[in-house]
């Protein structure tokens, strides 16, 4: 039995002080806690089943916001929902700020709201700005992790037609970078596609399985990214297919947060990858590719893993898959499973894991603390800077 501590473990298990000095003791505590947090985001979601069920009815349109980590938490959902609902869109309400009226239906929907803090200026200005031009048309949603931000507020003066989710309280990350809130929100705004009576339980035995595998997996994914962490790729590359592409998103994110913009990371979808992405992979690279559980993504996965592998593509090419797969040559091959197929529902959680941990070590190796990777100020936890126009 293997009682060697992970890369992860080693750091945690330093004195508070050093953590501190060092700058990672909240950003590290947060990425291993996310098991627990969605199993107690789970407890609070079954509580709200009944009244959301309801307050949904049977197929609205739905309208996904929020802004940067709060915009990959919607296209994480996005697929899933468009299995049960007709209509879904997913637009970040950075965008909606800018071109409201293009943006909101004309037609009753729901406004889904993602926010960690609450307290983004263009998320309010966006739920103030639907009540405003389609009174009488939106109801609202919002997911969020601080009971003290705006946005709580302004969804309470709804009234009958909004509904607040609050998370956990320990997943309003202190640190600048969403990781515990990002994927607690993901596994509550999931709820959504899993309304139905029939479905509730389902919803549970897949956040269950989840929290569970990631249990396993989170130490020798740590120990794989600190040892990638070690190898100055000044690219890396995140390749996903739509039903996890939005972990792609937010994993690209993570490392140019947490590197302070110094790794440049991009994500993008499976197929989408032949279409000019492909030159910008050089021999600096490093390369994710992330297989689905479904047997047909599979074979498009795979027609892409041999070519990069044949036109010998980046410097690293890392293949994260749960089954049985053939190693071809020069590929590192992990697996990302205890031996249950995870729901490609929720695979987007584990998608992004790579890029927490990934970005939390290049931070480190970077000589950066990873709770303020941005020590000029030019990234915040909340965003600064933002003057809102009247519409």
């Amino acid at each position: 039995m293997n009682n060697k501590l992970s890369e992860i473990e080693l750091l945690l298990n330093k004195p508070k002080q050093e953590q501190k000095e060092l700058g990672y003791i909240n950003t590290a505590q947060e990425i291993v806690s996310q098991p627990q947090r969605w199993l107690e985001t789970l407890a609070i979601i079954e509580k709200h089943f009944e009244d959301l069920s309801t307050f949904v009815g049977k197929d609205p349109v739905l309208l996904l916001s929020g802004a940067g980590s709060s915009h990959y938490v919607s296209l994480s959902i996005q697929p899933a929902l468009k299995k049960v609902f007709t209509c879904v869109n997913a637009i970040p309400s950075t965008e909606i700020l800018m071109d409201p009226q293009s943006s909101f239906p004309r037609v009753p929907f729901i406004l889904v709201s993602f926010a960690r803090s609450g307290n983004s200026p263009e998320g309010n200005a966006v739920s103030e700005l639907a009540e405003k031009l389609r009174p009488g048309l939106v109801k609202q949603i919002a997911i969020t992790c601080n009971k003290n931000g705006k946005l709580v507020s302004l969804i309470n003066n709804c009234k009958k037609n909004g509904r607040t989710i609050l998370l956990p309280e320990k997943t309003n990350d202190k640190s600048l970078a969403m990781t515990s809130s990002f994927s607690s929100m993901v596994i509550a705004g999931m709820a959504l596609a899993y309304l139905q009576k029939e479905r509730r339980t389902e919803y549970a035995v897949a956040v269950q399985q989840t929290a569970k595998t990631v249990q396993t997996i989170l130490p020798q994914t740590a120990d794989m990214a600190y040892t990638l962490s070690c190898k100055n790729y000044k690219r890396v590359f995140f390749i996903a297919s739509r039903p996890f592409f939005g972990g792609a998103m937010e994993s690209h994110l993570k490392i140019q947060e947490l590197s302070g913009g110094s790794v440049i990371a991009k994500a993008e979808d499976l197929l989408g990858i032949r279409h000019g992405f492909m030159a910008a992979i050089d021999k600096t690279s490093l390369v994710f590719i992330f297989r689905s559980a479904d047997k047909k993504r599979q074979l498009y996965e795979d027609d892409l893993i041999n070519e990069i592998c044949a036109k010998k593509l980046g410097k690293t090419v890392v293949v994260v898959s749960d089954d049985k797969y053939k190693n071809p040559d020069k590929i590192q091959v992990f697996a990302c499973s205890d031996g249950t197929a995870v729901n490609d529902d929720f695979r987007s959680v584990i998608v992004t894991l790579f890029g927490q941990l990934l970005g939390f070590f290049i931070s480190l190796a970077h000589n950066l603390k990873p709770d303020a990777p941005s020590p000029g100020g030019v990234i915040n936890r909340v965003v600064q800077g933002v003057t809102i126009h009247e519409e």
